[in-house]
């Protein structure tokens, strides 16, 4: 095994592909991992979805805006 056998353009290129393949993977899976969360701009009010098969539940929402006006905390069904 010569010294320049690990260097050559093919193998560089396959390197580059799968380093793009891989940093595609992690932000693919950092943005499924915050699809659930939704955030106010608040500050503190975040409400996570949770898809229940079946019937609804009512979940509490913490208070927020929306169209910019105070919306006092309540409940939804979700």
């Amino acid at each position: 095994m010569t010294r320049n056998s690990c260097t050559t353009p093919d193998r560089i290129e396959m390197y580059k592909v799968l380093l793009s393949l891989a940093a595609l993977a992690v932000s693919l899976a950092a943005s499924t991992a915050q699809a659930g969360t939704v955030y106010f701009d608040s500050g503190s009010a975040k409400v996570h979805e949770s898809r229940v098969a079946g019937h609804k539940q009512q979940r509490w929402v913490p208070a927020h805006r929306s169209r910019g006006r105070l919306v006092r905390g309540h409940y939804v069904r979700r």
